[in-house]
């Protein structure tokens, strides 16, 4: 119950700090409290008994030192985790300090963005979303990795060689950034330009969906708990074709400006007509992030104040209430 309240508490701090556009009550208030929050989740799994059954399986793993393909793939998460308890000797400390990396991670990427707009308040709407919810209460390791690859894409048009070195060490803490290779070519690619980006992009989304049955078997993709990869599909499409209708007489520009939406719907399509909904599903969690980094960055772009926090808080509806409908994330935050 305490997590639940917890959450709740900072949702309603989030829609204040979108609804006021206010940088000190992020910085001094909704800041803060996401470590307090973070907290009281990993209290909830290793002290209080909540039902965080996947973190208490990496709670074993951490222990136990395997040369396996299976961790070698994947050996920057597994040996990083393995050597944060080596050190500290404590799943909860461990894991702690696992969230406080992430979350540092995270607020270096907003401030890639900080502006008077609040252009950094994309956090808000990313840590109460479902697929961050999902991600520290669940599917940690393709967590670690999105926002990893968060970073990474938040630096591509500035420095793009530091983007595509975090984009590698992306791969080896969960190999299904592989998946987000589309997004990223399409956001920036050395010099081609948005025509070529998107006809590469395009192919390379192809290639992917057709290479899913040999690329899955020698990937193990659990599931989350849900089976939305129709819903997922169906976001991305509308917002694609929403956005191509707003903007169809410049089509390459918005494109361009919101490199998620297209690849995913590509990718999303191919693996459901493929009868892949489980992969679909896990990377759909992945592709969200990006979608909802685009959709913050869009509304940058607004200016009428009105209409600006309106979008804004829009998305912090739409990404969070699911949290409260969803009987799998209540049976977490109970």
């Amino acid at each position: 119950m305490i997590e639940y309240i917890a959450y709740i508490f900072l949702f309603s701090l989030g829609f204040i700090t979108l609804l006021t556009e206010n940088k000190s009550i992020l910085k001094y208030l909704y800041i803060p409290f996401v470590f307090v929050f973070m907290l009281i989740v990993r209290l909830n799994a290793f002290v209080l008994g909540g039902n965080e059954k996947d973190i208490l399986t990496y709670a074993i793993e951490m222990k136990n030192l395997s040369f396996s393909f299976y961790y070698v793939r994947e050996f920057i998460f597994w040996n990083g985790i393995q050597l944060v308890y080596a050190l500290v000797q404590s799943e909860l400390v461990t894991f702690i300090l696992l969230d406080y990396c992430w979350i540092r991670i995270l607020l270096k990427t907003a401030n890639l963005n900080d502006d008077k707009q609040l252009a950094s308040g994309f956090v808000v709407v990313l840590m109460t979303s479902f697929p961050f919810f999902f991600g520290y209460e669940n599917i940690y390791r393709q967590f670690f990795a999105g926002i990893v690859l968060l970073y990474a894409y938040a630096h591509l048009k500035e420095n793009e060689l530091k983007s595509w070195r975090l984009f590698i060490v992306s791969i080896f803490i969960h190999n299904l950034s592989l998946f987000l290779l589309p997004i990223f070519i399409l956001k920036k690619n050395m010099s081609f330009g948005i025509k070529d980006r998107v006809i590469i992009s395009l192919v390379l989304s192809i290639f992917i969906v057709f290479s899913i049955p040999l690329l899955l078997h020698f990937k193990s993709t659990g599931s989350t708990g849900l089976n939305l990869s129709i819903l997922y599909f169906l976001l991305f499409s509308c917002f694609l074709g929403l956005f191509l209708y707003k903007f169809k007489d410049n089509i390459l520009h918005i494109l361009g400006l919101m490199p998620s939406l297209l690849p995913s719907v590509v990718l999303m399509m191919g693996f459901i007509l493929f009868k892949q909904e489980m992969i679909t599903e896990r990377v759909g969690m992945l592709f969200i992030i990006f979608l909802i980094y685009d959709l913050y960055a869009y509304s940058s772009l607004l200016v009428n104040k009105l209409t600006r926090v309106a979008f804004r808080i829009l998305l912090l509806l739409l990404f969070g209430v699911p949290v409260f409908v969803f009987r799998s994330s209540l049976d977490f935050l109970f």
